[in-house]
C-alpha cells in the first residue's frame, strides 16, 4: 500500500501543477494576448492541437481527479465519517469537490465551446458572404463569452481545489 500510496501522491501533486498551471496560463495570459490579435488565434489553436494540448491537458484532469479520489479513501479509511468530519476531512472534501466540478465544467462546457470556435474560425476564413461573415462572428463572439466563463470557472474551482489541498493538513 505504501507504494501505491508513493505512486497516487506523485500523480495527484505533479498533475495538479501540470492541470492547474496549464489552465491558469491559458485563461490569464495565452487566450487574452490572442484575442488582442485575432489573426493569430487559428494558428496557434492549430499549434496547440497538433501538440495535442487538448487531449492531454483533460487528461491530466481526469488523472488528477482519479489519483484525488483513490487518496481520500486511503487517508479516510474507505471515506468514514468520522475523518470526513474533522476540519482536515473537510478541507480534502471541499477541494476534491471543487476539482470535480472544474473537471466536470471545463470537459463539458468549455471544451465543446473551444471546438465550436474552431468550427466558426475555419467557417470565416472559406471567404463567406459578408451577411454570412456577420452571422459567423456574431456567433463567434457568443461563444468566445460562453467559453471564456467556462474556462475562468474551471480555472478558479481548480484554484479552489489547489488551496483546499494545500492547506487541509493544517486546518
Amino acid at each position: 500500500m505504501h507504494a501505491e500510496f508513493l505512486v497516487l501522491r506523485f500523480i495527484h501533486v505533479v498533475g495538479a501543477i501540470a492541470w492547474v498551471g496549464g489552465g491558469v496560463y491559458f485563461a490569464f495570459f495565452l487566450v487574452p494576448a490572442l484575442l488582442s490579435i485575432p489573426a493569430l488565434i487559428p494558428q496557434v489553436m492549430e499549434g496547440l492541437g497538433r501538440r495535442k494540448a487538448f487531449t492531454v491537458l483533460p487528461t491530466i484532469g481526469l488523472l488528477v481527479v482519479l489519483s484525488g479520489a483513490r487518496l481520500l479513501w486511503i487517508d479516510s479509511a474507505g471515506f468514514s465519517e468520522s475523518y470526513l468530519s474533522t476540519a482536515t476531512g473537510r478541507a480534502f472534501s471541499i477541494g476534491g469537490s471543487a476539482g470535480i466540478l472544474a473537471f466536470i465544467v471545463q470537459v463539458f462546457m468549455q471544451m465543446p465551446a473551444a471546438r465550436r470556435l474552431g468550427r466558426i474560425a475555419a467557417a470565416l476564413a472559406g471567404s463567406p458572404t459578408a451577411d454570412e461573415r456577420q452571422r459567423l462572428s456574431d456567433e463567434a463572439d457568443r461563444v468566445r463569452r460562453r467559453n471564456n466563463i467556462a474556462m475562468l470557472t474551471a480555472v478558479s474551482l481548480a484554484l479552489i481545489a489547489a488551496t483546499a489541498m494545500s492547506i487541509a493538513r493544517y486546518v
